[in-house]
């Protein structure tokens, strides 16, 4: 910092770069040794970083402190390569430093809040302007800090101008991750043959390309609606503070107060998210293929597939948050918070797991999701507990879409008499009684794969394999509440199902980890 501070050293992105790639060097041996400089290491190297001279930064990223100009090894044709390698050694830093248990300075305040700042500075640095250089490299930087800004996220929210700071950034230079399109899909190359054997070739190389873009894809979707619907249900309670400007032209009304300006930003952005991938891009498939094809995205990641449910739970907060408002705009809202109806999400999980409670187990087990997991299973079935009938009943989702849907319709003026005709047939037909069949299949599976679920934790229980006590989460598989004899009436019977089928057969136990 001292090096990039003093104008009469002769200063280059080069040797910036170089310096922040010792500090990382360094941060990794002290890690390595567990030495106890460590914690100060950190510490020391946050704070230099907050307090970093950002213009003078930002001089050196364009350029402008002349040394690298002077310096004929490095022609102007890789300029752009070379800033983003400084900031991709910075981000490297920062990535490494988060990577951390909870530190707190000596002034009390939290370390990691410090740098919560920081990140919109490097990603304008990294992101911004015109991007010529390297795609990979590019790609990279945007992996990065994403990460970054992943592991700050637990310390963004308490104060709100942090959040909506962040939500600007996502949609500024994240904003073609958040609306690409939610199916999956493997690109084809251009100007080859569908059967051509060229095609064979390069299909691997197609693949790699997607399931990166998919990872950046879940990430970004992941903290904007993390940080959306934050800030829609704030309650202004004072658990979540403000700081911000308020932005009088932001849905096209003044509002009063920043904690409604708040409220408004998260709702406005939601709506105009949702608007362009499901209303939009979407708007003749079944709502639940939506939410099927959202949940698919996240499979292929068991962290973020739990991180994205449990933010999900609080989607229906959203919805009380805009109960008496009958806008086009907050309808799509209500929409959103419909179609990610927590229980609805529940079977479309169990579904996408083919109702093998042993994955579940596998899930509660492991140790980079067995927490994660567990937080989820507690609240969902906390919540089928108390919307029992949706649960029994998933016909009562679609009713609740269609009723929405045509809520949108009647308030945009959409006059699509056909589509809204062919609706309502397949709802008078015998479309109903298809629904209503598939929706008692639903809680038949579901059923059974937690009655298997609640017998193989017990059983694992009894013989001192389970890695730690179940007891709360079987306290809650037996749904104590309104609804506690029915299920316990519908698990009985599921038991008998099982035991005539299985025979003898008792779940069998998961080996003990080494």
């Amino acid at each position: 910092m001292t090096a990039l501070s003093e104008h009469r050293l002769n200063t280059s992105r080069q040797t910036m770069s170089s310096l922040f790639r010792v500090l990382h060097a360094i941060l990794k041996f002290l890690k390595q040794s567990d030495s106890d400089l460590k914690d100060d290491f950190i510490c020391l190297s946050i704070h230099q970083i907050h307090k970093m001279p950002w213009n003078l930064f930002h001089q050196l990223h364009a350029g402008g402190l002349a040394s690298c100009a002077k310096d004929s090894r490095f022609s102007t044709s890789n300029d752009s390569a070379q800033s983003r390698i400084l900031t991709g050694s910075l981000l490297q830093l920062l990535g490494s430093l988060l990577d951390q248990s909870y530190l707190r300075d000596t002034d009390g305040q939290d370390m990691f809040v410090k740098l919560v700042d920081v990140v919109p500075k490097i990603a304008s640095l990294s992101l911004g302007g015109q991007h010529d250089g390297s795609k990979s490299l590019y790609q990279y930087l945007k992996h990065k800090i994403l990460m970054v800004m992943m592991r700050l996220k637990p310390y963004i929210q308490q104060d709100c101008s942090h959040i909506v700071s962040w939500l600007k950034l996502l949609r500024r230079y994240f904003g073609d991750l958040l609306h690409q399109p939610i199916s999956q899909h493997i690109a084809k190359p251009e100007n080859c043959l569908e059967d051509s054997p060229f095609l064979l070739d390069m299909v691997d190389l197609v693949e790699s390309q997607d399931k990166s873009t998919r990872h950046l894809q879940r990430q970004a979707i992941y903290l904007f609606l993390s940080c959306s619907i934050c800030l829609s249900y704030n309650r202004n309670d004072g658990a979540l503070q403000c700081s911000c400007k308020r932005d009088e032209c932001l849905l096209g009304h003044k509002v009063q107060g920043c904690s409604n300006h708040c409220n408004c930003f998260g709702l406005s952005e939601i709506s105009d998210w949702f608007q362009k991938c499901y209303l939009n891009g979407s708007i003749d498939s079944k709502s639940s293929s939506f939410a099927l094809s959202f949940l698919e995205l996240y499979m292929e990641e068991d962290d973020m597939l739990f991180s994205i449910l449990l933010q999900l739970l609080d989607a229906p907060l959203v919805f009380l948050k805009i109960a008496n408002f009958e806008t086009k705009e907050l309808v799509g809202v209500k929409l959103f918070s419909s179609i990610f109806d927590p229980v609805h999400l529940f079977h479309l999980l169990l579904f996408l797991l083919h109702y093998d409670h042993m994955v579940l187990v596998d899930y509660l087990i492991s140790r980079d999701v067995g927490v994660l997991c567990a937080q989820y299973l507690l609240r969902c079935l906390r919540l089928v507990s108390q919307s029992w009938h949706a649960f029994v009943d998933d016909s009562v989702y679609s009713t609740k879409i269609e009723k929405l849907n045509c809520k949108r319709q009647r308030i945009s003026g959409d006059k699509d008499s056909d589509r809204a005709s062919s609706s309502n047939q397949y709802k008078n037909g015998s479309g109903c009684d298809k629904e209503v069949e598939d929706s008692r299949k639903l809680f038949l599976d579901a059923k059974k794969c937690l009655y298997l679920l609640k017998r193989t934790l017990e059983d694992l229980q009894k013989k001192d394999l389970f890695p730690y006590n179940p007891k709360p989460l079987l306290r809650r598989l037996a749904l104590k509440g309104t609804h506690s004899r029915q299920f316990q009436a519908h698990l009985s019977s599921s038991g008998n199902a099982c035991a005539q089928n299985l025979g003898r057969n008792q779940p069998s136990p998961i080996p003990t980890c080494s």
